[in-house]
């Protein structure tokens, strides 16, 4: 059955993450690493306030209200200061996320077939191979958010159409309708997404990249089934994560809220990027090898006589 591809898969990311735990540990540090640089540089967000504004006219005996609200002018000017720091930190997390997801997908890939690893030549060559997983993740997080808000621009048609008619029927039937569509474009593009990285650590050049749209809607069913497995995994994590980031809310306050808060998450955090790095590298070799099945009972065909 196709969809047995994604549950060997997410079977097999379960038992690479149980059975080889320093991979996860590997995660951990670079997780941990983040923690206070990200207290550091946007522990403090800027809380924005808003005025209220109102303004009466009376003409004649008719009376006027505008209402509306603005920021004020001190909010405008932390927010502007601070997102540098936002976008510094989502650069440096991003790129050394990238030397560590390079690293547990080789590693994982060497457990695959049979080879041995060191962290330390794992942790050299994702830093070798950082900006190109940067490239790629990059690249792709932005195909992605194009292909996940085309949909959503479909909700204009059934506005439009109960605009045009009156019937409010026609508005809430059409945006649930687009909304289930959004809902298998998110997870079909989390199966499919999970597959560009590892392309690239096999095969070694960018390119091979894109390869993981024609393995996917070569196996529509197995990528959407891997990537609602996916969102599960992450979805029971975070749940089990929550109540600690809420006690390490009330107990701590201030900058040292936030770093409480950003290194218990961090065991978490690596779980979750375990289950998607490994994941896909798994759904990948899953294909891979059923693709090679089908070639097999392909040549026997052939050479029956």
């Amino acid at each position: 059955m196709k969809h047995m591809g994604a549950i060997d898969a997410f079977s097999n990311t379960i038992t690479m993450i149980t059975s080889h735990k320093n991979l996860v540990l590997l995660i951990m540090v670079f997780a941990l690493i983040l923690a206070p640089i990200s207290t550091y540089l946007i522990g403090n967000a800027p809380e924005l306030n808003f005025n209220q504004t109102q303004t009466i006219q009376k003409q004649g005996n008719v009376i006027f209200e505008e209402h509306g609200s603005t920021f004020p002018e001190k909010d405008i000017e932390s927010l502007r200061s601070y997102l540098p720091k936002l976008l510094l930190y989502a650069l440096i997390a991003s790129l050394l996320m990238a030397a560590v997801q390079y690293a547990v997908i080789k590693g994982s890939y060497m457990v695959a077939n049979g080879e041995e690893y060191s962290l330390g030549g794992l942790i050299s060559e994702g830093f070798r191979h950082l900006l190109q997983v940067f490239v790629i993740n990059l690249i792709f997080g932005a195909i992605a958010l194009i292909i996940i808000l085309l949909p959503l621009m479909l909700i204009l048609i059934p506005v439009g159409a109960g605009a045009l008619s009156g019937t409010a029927g026609i508005i809430v039937a059409g945006i649930f309708f687009v909304l289930v569509i959004e809902f298998f474009v998110v997870i079909f593009m989390m199966g499919l997404l999970s597959m560009t990285v590892p392309l690239y650590v096999i095969k070694g050049n960018i390119g091979a990249a894109f390869e993981a749209f024609s393995l996917a809607f070569r196996n529509i069913l197995s990528t959407f089934g891997f990537g609602a497995l996916l969102l599960i995994g992450v979805l029971v994590i975070s749940m089990i994560m929550a109540p600690f980031s809420m006690m390490a809310a009330m107990i701590s306050s201030g900058w040292s809220k936030m770093l409480v808060s950003a290194l218990i998450e961090a065991p978490f955090q690596a779980l979750i990027y375990a289950i998607m790095w490994i994941g896909g590298l798994e759904f990948y070799l899953e294909l891979e090898k059923k693709d090679k099945g089908e070639d097999v009972d392909l040549l026997l065909e052939e050479f029956k006589f």
